[in-house]
């Protein structure tokens, strides 16, 4: 498994807020954002692109 942190890279600190974390395991891609001390909600990829590309669609 691998988690990395995914970054707002947009602002000008020398450590970037993060995010959320991106985990890769077994092939499979998720973003997972932590929503209170020691919860976290984690979401496939898939789904992010599926929403991103609906929504896309929508504004055209």
């Amino acid at each position: 498994m691998i988690k990395k942190p995914i970054r707002n890279l947009h602002i000008d600190k020398p450590t970037p807020p993060r995010f959320c974390d991106v985990i890769i395991e077994d092939n499979k891609v998720y973003l997972e954002q932590k929503r209170d001390k020691n919860k976290y909600e984690k979401i496939p990829w898939e789904d992010v692109v599926y929403q991103v590309e609906a929504a896309k669609a929508a504004n055209k």
